[in-house]
Parts: C-alpha cells; sequence; structure tokens
C-alpha cells in the first residue's frame, strides 16, 4: 500500500484529479484522510509535506520548491506537476530600491531568505512571520520583504515592487528515499502513471 502526503489548499483539487484519472478510487473521503484500495492519502499543511516523509509515514508527496528549499530535506524529485507558476521574490517600498547597510527583512522563509542574503554579501536581519508579509515594511517592521507571488497583485496592492527575483516555485512530486528502496516496484509503478496522466493532459491542453 502507498500512502500519499497531499497538501491542502490550491493544489488538493489538482492532485486529486490526477490520481483519480491514474486510476484510483477512494471509498472513504474526509478533510484529513482518504483511503482506497492499495492508497492511503494523508491530507496536510504544504510546509508538513517533508515532514511526513522524512519521518516515514507517507511514501510520496507532493511540494512546492519553496517548501523544499526552505525545509533542505533529501527527498527524491523525480518530476513536478504542471501548476501555475510562481516566484520567491525580494519587494520593497516602491521607488526606495535596497537600502544600504543592514537590510530588516520580513519573512515566511527564514532560511531561503537567510541564504539568499549570503550570497547577496549582505548582513541583514531576519524577521520570521507567519502572514500578511506585505504589512512589514508599511508598519515599520521591516526595510523589505522576501515572498511569494504569481501575478505581482498583492505587491501593488500594498505600494510594494519587485526588487530581485530569488527563484521560481513549482510543484514537485517528492518521494522517500526509504520507500524507493523498500517500495520500489509500487513506488516506480505509480510514477509512472502519473507522468503518463499528466503527459496525457498536456498534450490535451489547446495550443495558443
Amino acid at each position: 500500500m502507498l500512502k500519499l502526503a497531499i497538501p491542502k489548499g490550491r493544489l488538493e483539487e489538482k492532485v486529486m484529479t490526477y490520481l483519480k484519472k491514474t486510476g484510483f478510487t477512494f471509498e472513504r473521503e474526509s478533510s484529513i484522510l482518504r483511503e482506497g484500495k492499495d492508497i492511503v492519502c494523508f491530507m496536510v499543511r504544504p510546509f508538513d509535506v517533508p515532514t511526513y516523509l522524512v519521518h516515514g509515514v507517507a511514501d510520496i508527496g507532493f511540494c512546492g520548491t519553496d517548501v523544499l528549499l526552505e525545509k533542505e530535506t533529501s527527498l527524491i524529485q523525480p518530476f513536478f506537476i504542471p501548476t501555475n507558476i510562481s516566484r520567491m521574490v525580494l519587494a520593497g517600498p516602491k521607488g526606495k530600491g535596497i537600502p544600504e547597510g543592514e537590510k530588516r527583512i520580513a519573512t515566511k522563509f527564514p532560511n531561503v531568505t537567510q541564504r539568499y542574503c549570503e550570497t547577496r554579501g549582505w548582513h541583514c536581519r531576519i524577521i520570521p512571520l507567519k502572514g500578511s508579509v506585505e504589512l512589514a515594511p508599511i508598519a515599520g517592521l521591516a526595510d523589505l520583504i522576501v515572498d511569494i507571488t504569481e501575478t505581482g497583485r498583492t505587491l501593488k496592492e500594498n505600494n510594494l515592487e519587485i526588487l530581485d527575483e530569488i527563484f521560481v516555485i513549482r510543484t514537485h512530486v517528492v518521494v522517500n528515499p526509504v520507500s524507493y528502496r523498500t517500495k520500489r516496484e509500487e513506488v516506480v509503478s505509480f510514477l509512472e502513471k502519473l507522468q503518463e496522466v499528466i503527459e496525457h493532459d498536456f498534450d490535451e491542453q489547446p495550443r495558443r
């Protein structure tokens, strides 16, 4: 039996649609658990997906680049699924640019932000937040923010502008290395079916 960690929220419906197209059916469905023949799906917070795999509770999961880089796990990443692409960016108040000297940066991704500052040779004070990162520069809590954006609309609404793109975020299929060894046949069969469904869906999409 395969155990999957499915991220709740915007990706949940798309991932479950792919699973059903792959041939899985579910006899029991709730907000936290989906059970079917030869498969169990744990519905978890996106940030918790790697934790379920690292601790051996789940064999396969679906996870954004942002979470993988923040958590710094050694999970196998065979391929990604097509979703709307977003970006991790550095942003600040419009027209002010990047301040000299120590920079106060608010973010939900302190590890990603720390490494980014180190690559730029900046002396930074990282301010971890759980939500409403855009408020930090307005309230005077931070000079800059590091956050995810898809369209940039929320940044513009808060009079912020993108100062640098740190990386592109995709949704990766991730595999527990132990499961890949101990359940290799099941895991490989699942990945092949899933990739086939994804490629078929891509081929069916209208071309512009």
